[in-house]
C-alpha cells in the first residue's frame, strides 16, 4: 500500500446514491456517484456499473510495477483532476532508456487511468517519454493497452504483463526512431499530412476542412524541431508528440492530452505518414 500522507489527494470517499428527479421520483436502473467530502456529483451510471476507486488504481499500479519486476528505479506520480473525477498514475523508469540519436534520450513510461464520471475507463498503457523536452512519445505500435470496464475486477497480473510486454516493444522501437532521423521530408508534404490526418475537422456543422489554429501550432513546432534535427521524419514525430502532450493552456490538460495522443497514434498508423 502507498501512503503519501498530505499528498494522498486521490483517496476520498465516493458514495453510491439513487437518482431522483423532481416530479418523477427515483429513476430505476440508474445510480449516482457522489464525493462525500464536497457533496459533488461525480457521475451517473447504470446499476451494472462497478465503482473502481482511485485508491484501488494507485495501489494496483504500484503492485503491478512490483509484479513486473523490470526496474526498481522509477518515479511514481499521481494526478487527480476535474474535481477528482479523473485520475492519471504515471510511472517513469529512470534506468530503462533508449537513445535514438546521440544525446537524445527516451525513457520507458507506464500510465494508468481511471474516472468516476465514465469519461475514462480503467486503462493501463505503456509508451516512451522524451527527456529533453518532456514529450510523450506516442506510437500506435508502442502504446500497449489494457482496458477494463467498470463491471469487472482490477487484474494486477494483466497490468504487470502489459508492462513487461511493452518493454520489449519499447526496446525494438529504437530502430524505428533511428530510421525517422534518416528519412527526409518536404514541408509541403508535412502540411498536407497534418491537414488530412491530425487537424481535420469531423463536425458536419463546420464548413472548415481543418483547424487552422492547430495547424499553425503544429507547423510552428515542426519548424522549431527541424532547425535542430533537420527536415526529417524525426522532426515531424517530435512536433506531433509535442502538440499532443504540451496542453497546459487547455481547460483540463489531461483530457486534451488523451484526445490528442489518440489522434496522433491514429495519424501515425496511416499510409500518409508511412509515405512521408
Amino acid at each position: 500500500m502507498l501512503d503519501f500522507s498530505q499528498e494522498n489527494h486521490w483517496n476520498f470517499e465516493v458514495e453510491e446514491r439513487p437518482v431522483l428527479v423532481e416530479g418523477l421520483g427515483r429513476i430505476e436502473g440508474k445510480k449516482a456517484l457522489v464525493r462525500t467530502d464536497t457533496n459533488t456529483l461525480m457521475g451517473v451510471h447504470s446499476e451494472n456499473y462497478r465503482k473502481i476507486s482511485h485508491d484501488e488504481i494507485v495501489n494496483g499500479q504500484y503492485e503491478a510495477i512490483k509484479e513486473a519486476n523490470i526496474s526498481h528505479d522509477f518515479d511514481f506520480k499521481v494526478h487527480c483532476v476535474d474535481g477528482g473525477r479523473k485520475l492519471k498514475v504515471e510511472v517513469l523508469f529512470n534506468d530503462l532508456v533508449q537513445e535514438p540519436i546521440r544525446g537524445d534520450y527516451v525513457s520507458f513510461r507506464a500510465t494508468a487511468f481511471n474516472s468516476y464520471d465514465g469519461a475514462w475507463a480503467y486503462q493501463n498503457q505503456a509508451d516512451g517519454f522524451r527527456l529533453e523536452c518532456l514529450n510523450g512519445m506516442v506510437s500506435n505500435a508502442l502504446i500497449s493497452k489494457v482496458w477494463a470496464r467498470h463491471t469487472s475486477n482490477l487484474n494486477i497480473e494483466n497490468a504487470a504483463n502489459t508492462i513487461k510486454n511493452s518493454l520489449e516493444i519499447f526496446h525494438n522501437q529504437n530502430e524505428i526512431w533511428t530510421g525517422y532521423t534518416k528519412s527526409k521530408v518536404q514541408r509541403e508534404d508535412v502540411e498536407k499530412f497534418l491537414k488530412a490526418r491530425v487537424v481535420n475537422m469531423s463536425q458536419k456543422s463546420s464548413d472548415e476542412l481543418f483547424n487552422k489554429r492547430q495547424l499553425n501550432n503544429l507547423l510552428g513546432h515542426y519548424d522549431e524541431y527541424q532547425r535542430g534535427m533537420g527536415g526529417n521524419k524525426w522532426a515531424v514525430y517530435n512536433a506531433l508528440t509535442h502538440w499532443s502532450t504540451h496542453t497546459n493552456a487547455a481547460k483540463v490538460p489531461e483530457v486534451t492530452t488523451r484526445y490528442r495522443e489518440k489522434k496522433v497514434a491514429e495519424a501515425m498508423s496511416s499510409r500518409m505518414f508511412a509515405e512521408l
